[in-house]
Order: structure tokens, then sequence, then C-alpha cells
């Protein structure tokens, strides 16, 4: 099986105009459907190495904006009625309207509410596009780019033979991070809300 992926790496790990425009267009169709995409960033970073990071960034991003529209122009009729199920989600709305880019930030940096749902609700807000674009691609800058890390880190392990001990460190170090990451956001965001 180690084999299989070995040739599937080496085999697929160069990124092409067409591979990195596919995978930007991929990422940017992701924003408007609501499920994780970490074990897509992971699988990128393992099939193209740290230069998937930057067009996920970009693209993921663009496919934010683009949904972030939708719900504030055509579609929030029917996202409001969607989210009014959710009390926490309109409460996050409020405070998007009371505090800004700063609930972007801390919604971006790791709360287990979906990107795309996101998207969507601070499509209903006050914010203004630049803020929401601006604090989106700083704000998801740290888990695209540490997922990416870990998807490239298993590829060096399995085509370098680096030891396994040093992939399962690094695998640990970021679960670590993140879970930090999301447990601060979460205490952060009680108090607000």
């Amino acid at each position: 099986m180690t084999n299989y992926f070995v040739e599937l790496f080496q085999t697929w790990g160069h990124l092409s105009p067409s591979s990195a425009l596919a995978l930007g267009l991929f990422f940017a169709m992701a924003a408007f459907i609501v499920f994780p995409r970490t074990v897509f960033i992971v699988t990128a970073g393992a099939t193209f190495g740290l230069w998937a990071a930057p067009i996920i960034l970009v693209g993921g991003t663009a496919g934010c904006v683009l949904a972030f529209l939708l719900s504030r122009y055509v579609a929030s009729n029917w996202v409001r009625r969607k989210l009014e199920r959710k009390p926490e989600l309109i409460a996050i709305a409020r405070a998007v309207d009371d505090d800004g880019w700063r609930i972007i930030a801390l919604m971006r940096l790791g709360v287990s509410v979906p990107g795309s749902l996101q998207n969507y609700l601070f499509g209903l807000t006050r914010i203004d596009l630049p803020t929401f674009a601006i604090s989106t691609f700083i704000f998801t800058s740290p888990q695209i780019f540490l997922f990416t890390f870990l998807g490239a880190t298993g590829r060096a392990s399995l085509l370098d033979n680096q030891p396994l001990s040093f992939t399962l460190a690094t695998i640990v170090l970021i679960v670590a991070i993140m879970a930090l990451i999301s447990w601060r956001v979460k205490q952060i965001l009680r108090v607000k809300l």
C-alpha cells in the first residue's frame, strides 16, 4: 500500500499551471459547501507539497468572498431563515456587527462552525467587503499553512524515507497547536457572546 502512495505522489507531485488552477478552483467552490476542508488541505499538501498552501489560500479566500456576496445580495432571505434555527449563530452575527473584524478573526482561527457557514453568516452582517476579505485571508492562513505542512511532512517521510518518529512528532505538534488555538478562541468568544 505504501508503494502505491509513493508512486502516486511521485506522479502527481508537481504543480503545473493547470493543476494549480484546478486546486484553486476546487477550494473556491469548497467555500460554498458545508463540509470539513481539513482533509482536502492535508491531501493537497501531501500531493503538491508546501506550494499548495498559497494557492489554497487565494482560491479559498476568493470563494469565501463570493459566498459572502451571494449571502448578502442574492440569498439573504433564505440564509436568514436557515440561521434563525440556530441562536448561537445569530449571537455571532450580532457580535460581528459590534466588534467587526475581531470576531471574524476569532472565528477563522479555530471554531467548530464550518467556514462555508461562516461565509453565509458574515454576509448577513454589516461588515464591509474589504474588511471581510482581508480578515478571511489573514486569519485562515495559519490553518491552511499548518495543514498543508502536515500533508507535506507525510509526503516527505514516504518519499525521502524520513524516520516515522519525526513525522509523528510533527503531527502531534500541529494537532496540539490547533487544539490550543481552538480552545483559546472558544474562551474568548464565550466572553464576547
